[in-house]
Order: C-alpha cells, then structure tokens, then sequence
C-alpha cells in the first residue's frame, strides 16, 4: 500500500470512528431495552406482563398537556426496532392497551407485518380466561381479599391477588399477579377460601376503582393496566358488594339488649346511646362486629363538633369496651378476636380524649378545662373521670 493510499484508510478510519460515536448513544439507548425485553422473555409470563403494564402506567399521561403522547412516541420507538424482543413488547401492548383503541391497533399491525418467532403465551393472550374466582371470608366485613385464576394457553397458570377495603368507601387498595396457579395459592393460605360469580368479581373491582388510583399503594400502582385487563375477561352485569350493615330495627334491638345488660347500666344518661348509635354507623355499619381496624378508624379520628356534648364523647373508649364484648358474643366472634379489640382500645384512649381536648379548645369552647391526667401543662387538677361518669 503506497503513501496516499495509506492516508485514505487513516481518514476513513477516523471517519468511521466518529460517526460511530454519533450513533453510540442511540444504539447503546436500544440495546438497553432490548436487554431488558429479552431478559424479560427468558424469565416466567409475569415478567413481561409487569414490564408492559409499568411502561404503560408510566407513558400514558393524557392528563398531562405538555406530555400526552408519550406512549405513542414509545410505541413508535418499538416500530423502528425490527427485532424479537420488540416485537413481543409490542405484541403485549396490543393486549394491555385498553383506554386507546388507535393505538393498540397499531400495535396489533405493526406485530402482523413482521416474522419474528414469539412465545405461545404472548401469541394467545386474546385467549386467556379466568376460570376460577375465590374469595375469603372476613368476620368483620372490614375487606374481601379476592384471587382471580388465570389459565394463560402455552404458560403456567397465573393468579391475581387483590384487597377490597371496605371500611368507608370500599376502594381497591392491594393487588399482585402471582406466578402460581389459584389451587396452589389457596392451599398455601392454609384458610377456607368461597368461589364467587366472576360477574359479581368484576362488579366489586371496579367500583373499588372509581375513586382512581388515589387509594391503591404506590408500589401497586405500575400494575393498574395490568389489572383492568384482568377485569375486563371477567363477564359483565354482576352484583354490587352490600355491607353487611344491620337495618334500624336491628341496630335498636342490640341497643335496647347492651342497655339494659350489666355491661349497659354505668352508661343511663341517654346521650350514651346516641353516641352509641353514631359509632355503630361507621365502618361496615354492622352494630355486632368490631375490628382493631374499625375501632383504631373511630379513636384515632374523633370529632368534638358533633351533636353530643363533649363529655360524653369523651367516654367513647370506655362505652366502646363496655360494648364491644357484648355485640361480639351475640355475632359468635371469636374471643382472641375479642380481647384484641379491647387491647386496641386501650391503646388508643388517652389519645383519642387528647385529640377531642385539643378540638373543642381549638372550636373555642369555654367550658373546656382540661385536667391534669390528660394534659401534664394543664392547670385544671381535676382526676380522671370514671368510666361512664
């Protein structure tokens, strides 16, 4: 090779080095996610799934003006890679992609115009079913926790965990795509579990949803795409979740029984019992079932500007633990159940009593004279009051 023929390669050398490092930052971009994708792939059907749910959670910001075509950009992102891996990413977005129809059929054209060879469970995802719904009983009626079998044609079985809370406004607040089928989940529970009506599933998980995501555990949250397309297998037209909540006649009928018992009497002024009849209204509304959950709702959010006086909401706790044994032994909860409930309560009242103080002080009743036991810069020397006194 003679001089200048030598000088040539040099300069086209350095030219392709430099356009290398030009395209370096795009191609090494790719190679992350195509990375990520493949080992995704190599990994259990619930691998991708997550992947595919979090980027849409994370992409889809319609609500944000300045950022709403985010997924639509990935999307085209995933058009210009013509390999495996993104192929399967796009193949799963065509399934999960529920709220843009345009672009989950793009989705679906881009996968039709290519060869790439792809799992048979990623191929069959239009034909996935779920076979099989369970709940388990709560004594409270405080949550449902619900298991959803799915049945994934060329996979394992998979299973949805979700958590209905119900205390309030009956929200959504937990769930989990579980690498198991639901017969292996339920026998790892160790607890009777009750299949219920898909239908009626589907009902209880999407009201548990209207509130929004404002409710559900951030780390839940990336999986929300994943769910609703869980939800929407399921059949529609089922019936909504009803509180187990006693009617009026019910309700007055425990009253009149507590009242009128041992554990009722140091309670006679009748304000006791409208004090009463307001916490039996909280929760579930059920008058003869008391969960730590509903007792620490009730005592560690008191409020002073209700209808009775403060005095007597200030015995709440004491009313609550002179009642709480009584509703328990006429609905057959369990007595451990019982003493915790209890245990609950006495942790929790001196705070509530602190917290109604501060409150009425706060609403500018004169009449509050906070005593010593309850607040130790208090000037008022006045001994605890007796329970129901």
């Amino acid at each position: 090779m003679n001089d200048a023929r030598r000088l040539r390669a040099a300069k086209q050398k350095r030219r392709d080095i430099r356009r290398a490092r030009k395209r370096r930052p795009t191609e090494n971009d790719d190679n992350v996610l195509v990375t990520t994708i493949r080992s995704a792939l190599a990994k259990h059907p619930v691998a991708l799934l997550d992947m595919a749910s979090l980027l849409i959670g994370v992409l889809d910001l319609k609500d944000d003006a300045e950022r709403a075509d985010g997924l639509c950009k990935f999307v085209n992102t995933l058009a210009q890679l013509h390999c495996r891996e993104a192929t399967a990413l796009l193949a799963v977005f065509a399934e999960l992609i529920l709220d843009d129809a345009a672009l989950r059929e793009r989705c679906r054209g881009e996968v039709s115009t290519r060869r790439d060879w792809l799992p048979r469970w990623i191929v069959d995802l239009p034909r996935v079913e779920v076979h099989r719904v369970a709940r388990l009983p709560d004594e409270f009626g405080d949550a449902h926790e619900l298991l959803l079998g799915l049945r994934v044609p060329g996979a394992r079985e998979l299973t949805l965990y979700a958590y209905l809370y119900h205390l309030g406004l009956s929200t959504l607040t937990d769930f989990i795509l579980l690498p198991e089928p639901i017969g292996r989940v339920i026998n790892e529970t160790g607890r009777e579990w009750e299949d219920m009506e898909p239908a009626d599933v589907r009902s209880w998980l999407e009201h548990g949803l209207r509130l929004g995501p404002m409710f559900v555990l951030i780390e839940c949250r990336p999986a929300l795409p994943l769910l609703k397309w869980v939800i929407a297998k399921l059949p529609a037209g089922g019936r909504p979740f009803m509180p187990p909540a006693g009617d009026e006649d019910e309700v007055s009928e425990m009253l009149d029984g507590f009242f009128a018992s041992p554990s009722g009497a140091p309670f006679r002024d009748p304000d006791y019992r409208d004090l009463l009849s307001g916490l039996c209204d909280t929760g579930c509304g059920d008058p003869s079932r008391w969960s730590i959950w509903r007792i620490s709702s009730i005592l560690r959010h008191p409020d002073a500007s209700q209808y009775v006086p403060l005095e007597i909401t200030l015995d709440a706790p004491a009313l609550l633990r002179a009642y709480v044994p009584f509703a328990h032994a006429h609905s057959r909860i369990r007595r451990e159940l019982t003493e915790g409930a209890i245990a609950k309560i006495d942790e929790l009242s001196l705070g509530y009593k602190r917290q109604l103080i501060e409150q009425a002080t706060e609403f500018g009743d004169d009449d509050v004279h906070p005593p010593t036991w309850l607040f130790p810069n208090a000037t008022a020397t006045s001994p605890p009051p007796a329970p129901g006194g």
